[in-house]
């Protein structure tokens, strides 16, 4: 009998159009092509379930996707009919992409600083959340957001006017108490892979500022993990209620411990340069090549 030769995998990294593949995804696309994959990079809106033919599809550097919400949320359901095509699933991807989603952590008991939600069209109201809490601050966001985007520290007596205004309108926006401790001592990024830890980074706000990403000055630089922060990260993501390839748990070490900033889900950067002998996009990598027909590699229960 013939052997039917088995065919090459394909995988395509969505990237955005002012977004191309950054150094620590191009380490992924090589640790794929050393496995036998066919890796292209591409902006999520030029790629189609009906035109992929058969590829999976790893969302990477779609960092626009906060600017066009509506349509990205569009290209999101139109691959909800096909398991394992694309990565993180459907379901979670919509999930993570409003930041209600830290809610439902909360309910399940992931401490996070004091915060509150508006709806859509609902003010925020900074001066009662600061008089609520006792914060002498707040950072405020719309809901729907990506690298700080519309992200401003306030406190009581701030003026919301304007431009600024009007994201926090259209998505509702997330109030939260300041931690101040980011600016001592950044913010901790824990990488997993397919359920297990792999590697962290601390990011660090540049002098003056509370945001950390490097559109704002902010830095970056590898860091060791103790216990405390490893088992956090690990009840976070136990608290997740949809399967994920790959995360990042994003916390603040405050003054009465660990609290939750973001569950990374959709996009972020993995920092897989600072990894030690590139593991992470190795772990990756694998993970995408196993994940053909396999819909549910990760699935953390919900508790009743």
């Amino acid at each position: 009998m013939r052997r039917v030769p088995k065919a090459t995998p394909h995988v395509i990294l969505a990237t955005a159009r002012s977004y191309p593949l950054t150094p620590s995804d191009a380490r992924l696309g090589a640790e794929l092509e050393k496995r036998g994959a066919r890796v292209t990079a591409a902006p999520w809106d030029t790629i189609s379930p009906a035109t992929s033919n058969g590829a999976r599809v790893v969302l990477r550097s779609t960092w626009d996707y906060h600017r066009r919400s509506t349509e990205f949320r569009h290209w999101i359901q139109a691959w909800e009919n096909m398991p394992a095509a694309l990565w993180n699933p459907p379901a979670t991807v919509l999930w993570n992409m409003d930041k209600i989603y830290l809610r439902d952590l909360a309910d399940r008991g992931v401490p996070l600083p004091p915060t509150h939600w508006t709806e859509p069209g609902e003010r925020p109201g900074v001066d009662g959340f600061l008089a609520r809490t006792g914060a002498a601050a707040a950072v405020v966001k719309p809901r729907i957001s990506a690298t700080a985007w519309g992200t401003r520290l306030l406190d009581a007596g701030a003026d919301l006017e304007g431009a600024d205004i009007q994201p926090l309108l259209s998505w509702g926006a997330v109030v939260q108490a300041f931690v101040p401790e980011i600016r001592t001592r950044g913010e901790l990024s824990l990488v997993y892979v397919e359920g297990r830890f792999g590697h962290a980074a601390r990011k660090r706000p540049a002098a003056g500022d509370f945001r950390v990403q490097s559109e704002f000055g902010g830095g970056i630089e590898p860091c060791d993990v103790g216990d405390e922060e490893l088992a956090f990260g690990e009840a976070v993501l136990a608290a997740a209620p949809y399967a994920w390839l790959y995360a990042r748990v994003d916390l603040v070490q405050s003054e009465s411990g660990p609290v939750l900033m973001e569950l990374e889900l959709i996009e972020p950067s993995l920092f897989f340069e600072l990894a030690t002998g590139g593991k992470s996009a190795a772990a990756l990598a694998e993970a995408i090549l196993r994940s053909v027909g396999d819909p549910n590699p990760i699935a953390a229960p919900l508790a009743p």
